[in-house]
């Protein structure tokens, strides 16, 4: 696809990188059979194809309108289409810049204005967690809808205390620590079970994300420098190996780090380094598998567990399948170690009988339960033959052991087994009733 660039765009470093992306479209389409709001909506705008179209008229010089904003509002920033595009045209880069151009020429109305303010200001600010413990305090007084948006208050537990060898830095990041406290604590003790110590960054603040979304650059990159500033001196040190994200949204940022300060001599270095020491949790414990496998315990109850590979984790981050292949050997070791338990206990009770049916393939982890709660679904309900796959469920059962009998073993043995009368096949009798004798 051909760009000839506006003279304002010409000679800018974001001008000549989507003309380049641009240029290697070849309207094919394929991108449109996996994108989300094309297949919702049907509109050719509001698919990769037509947004692309819609960029290129804008850099070529043409006055963007509301209805170009709203084409390029509604895309999701999934980066699905990515995937299946057989030129790889980034388009996640080209929407960014789509949306920066245009929102220097459309002025938004003051209802989205103001609601796009306060999730820039609200959700990184450092009243979001007061404002929020406020809210759960009086949440049984709130109306309804408002009341379903507050989630329940909930307690961290313990956060492990043991000095290792190994350090990594955890990024927590604006929102999560109030909303969900529960999973830093959790990825606290999971790699304290395999021999890593982590520590909390020191900066309490937002990647960026939120605000590059919004087409607030200047913001975004005001917030990966200060946490530049903040992370970067415990690395270069050697205090700590790396920098783990357990929201791969926020690692997804992160990694952007370099690209995005590319042209900053004052942290250019550092934050291509920064993004080059930056870890999903999946990558770390996929290496610890078997410091890990130590400390699993036999399988207990039955348990159901669903997993939602998010969009940033398979397509930003390109770790698809990886969590998932992660909990499958976990699911495997830990069946190993219910039958090695199983053997044992019969061994000193011949008499107790124990059955498992063991979890069919592709048993996945259990972040889903953080995502049931926001979809207002109970957490422990399965979620089966859901669309496209995007979320597995599969559950393990144990079989209460069957009631003692005044019969012995041997007796249950020997006893001779009934014998099952013969089924007819459809249409016999009538046919043997056709061809008698004498008829």
């Amino acid at each position: 696809m051909q760009t000839q660039l506006a003279d304002r765009y010409r000679n800018s470093s974001f001008g000549e990188e989507a003309q380049q992306i641009v240029g290697k479209c070849v309207h094919c389409g394929f991108c449109n059979a996996t994108c989300p709001t094309y297949q919702l909506l049907g509109d050719e705008l509001d698919g990769p194809r037509g947004r692309i179209y819609l960029i290129k008229q804008v850099l070529e010089g043409k006055i963007a309108t509301e209805r170009t904003q709203l084409h390029l509002d509604r895309c999701l920033t999934c980066r699905n289409c990515e995937t299946t595009c057989p030129s790889g045209v980034q388009f996640g880069r080209l929407v960014d810049i789509g949306r920066h151009l245009v929102e220097q020429q459309v002025a938004r109305r003051p209802a989205d204005r103001t609601l796009r303010a306060t999730l820039r200001e609200g959700l990184t600010g450092s009243w979001f967690a007061p404002t929020l413990k406020l809210g759960q305090a009086f949440r049984n007084w709130l109306p309804q809808p408002i009341r379903n948006s507050v989630p329940q208050p909930l307690d961290a537990g313990p956060w492990p205390m043991r000095r290792r060898e190994r350090r990594m830095l955890l990024m927590t990041g604006c929102v999560q620590p109030a909303l969900r406290p529960t999973i830093d604590s959790a990825t606290a003790r999971v790699f304290d079970a395999a021999g890593i110590e982590i520590r909390v960054a020191p900066a309490r603040a937002c990647c960026g994300a939120i605000r590059h979304h919004l087409a607030d650059a200047q913001g975004a990159l005001r917030e990966a420098r200060a946490n530049i500033d903040a992370w970067w001196p415990a690395i270069e040190s050697g205090e700590c190996e790396a920098l783990v994200v357990n929201a791969s949204g926020c690692a997804a940022m992160v990694l952007e780090y370099g690209y995005l300060l590319r042209e900053d001599p004052l942290y250019a270095e550092r934050a291509r380094k920064l993004s080059e020491r930056t870890r999903d949790v999946s990558q770390v414990l996929a290496g610890c598998a078997t410091e890990l496998r130590e400390q699993l315990k036999p399988a207990g109850a039955a348990q159901r567990v669903a997993f939602h590979p998010p969009c940033t984790l398979q397509n930003a981050l390109k770790l698809a399948g990886a969590t998932e292949h992660a909990a499958a050997a976990g699911a495997r070791a830990a069946r190993a170690q219910a039958r090695a338990h199983r053997r044992r206990k019969a061994r000193r009770d011949p008499v107790v009988e124990h059955r498992l049916h063991p979890a069919p393939a592709g048993w996945n982890c259990g972040a889903g339960d953080a995502l049931d709660r926001v979809a207002g679904r109970p957490a422990a309900s399965p979620m089966r033959n859901c669309r496209a796959g995007r979320f597995s469920a599969t559950e393990t059962s144990a079989a209460p052991a069957p009631a003692s009998t005044t019969a012995s073993a041997s007796e249950a043995r020997c006893r001779p087994r009934p014998t099952a009368e013969p089924v007819p096949r459809p249409g016999s009798a009538a046919r043997s009733a056709r061809y008698r004798p004498g008829r």
